[in-house]
């Protein structure tokens, strides 16, 4: 079992276990916890990040900004996508597990909005068209980088000309030395994770949210080689986890 297919089953179960807290880690979206008050938070904080980002791509970028087609990479079970769809005549959101794609069509009906959903691969195979605005947060920390970098690429090969991108990177996690270990154990022997959640008093199986650092150059070397010469940037701090969030143009 390689990386990528061991993380696409470990959010398959998170999406069927518990969904929104796999977005937001934060005990009052668990699964059991989550009730209508947390819920609407939920969703406002993804309105708040959408107002966010148009903000930055319009105060850096496009004073006009107006997406006609759009894509949500990692849409989960809608947190931005719904947000998206609401302001965007044409949206797609795409993630790696049906559980969440499934939940993400559920809160689209509810909210009264429409949106293609994709299931997400590392070659994006079944997304197809192209892009005026790519939006994805807090997702690509979740993806190896070999595979991200890989995904990433496809996406930018799918940004129109004068299109924009709105991606976020991490480049350093708050990992100890023992958890570098699990982790690198875990990726390698299938045993390692069932027995490190046996320890922690947890089932054998529950899905673990893995964590990846991306080395940054190789990142802005992608947005320079997909016609992107002009990148701006806003710092993350996730906890510790640190990362970037780029927003770029892609040359007319």
């Amino acid at each position: 079992m390689n990386a990528f297919s061991s993380s696409s089953s470990d959010w398959e179960r998170f999406g069927e276990l518990d969904p929104y807290w796999a977005v937001l880690t934060e005990d009052k979206f668990r699964a059991g916890k989550i009730d209508p008050d947390s819920r609407r938070e939920f969703f406002q904080s993804g309105e708040t990040h959408l107002l966010s980002v148009a903000g930055m791509i319009r105060a850096t970028v496009d004073p006009a900004f107006t997406p006609h087609r759009a894509v949500d990479i990692g849409c989960g079970v809608g947190r931005v996508l719904v947000p998206l769809a609401r302001r965007c005549p044409d949206t797609v959101g795409v993630d790696v597990a049906s559980s969440m794609l499934k939940e993400a069509k559920k809160n689209l009906t509810e909210a009264g909005v429409s949106a293609e959903l994709v299931l997400g691969d590392e070659k994006l195979s079944r997304l197809s068209g192209t892009f005026d605005f790519i939006h994805s947060y807090i997702v690509f920390q979740h993806i190896p980088p070999g595979r991200g970098k890989t995904i990433f690429a496809a996406l930018l090969e799918k940004l129109r000309p004068g299109g924009i991108a709105a991606v976020h990177f991490s480049y350093q996690t708050p990992l100890s030395p023992r958890q570098r270990m699990f982790r690198w154990g875990r990726l390698r022997t299938p045993v390692v994770g069932p027995i490190g959640n046996l320890l922690k008093r947890r089932p054998a199986s529950a899905p673990y949210m893995e964590l990846y650092e991306y080395d940054l150059p190789s990142i802005f070397e992608l947005f320079r080689t997909h016609g992107c010469p002009e990148l701006h940037v806003r710092f993350t701090d996730h906890g510790g986890l640190l990362g970037v969030f780029i927003v770029a143009r892609r040359n007319g």
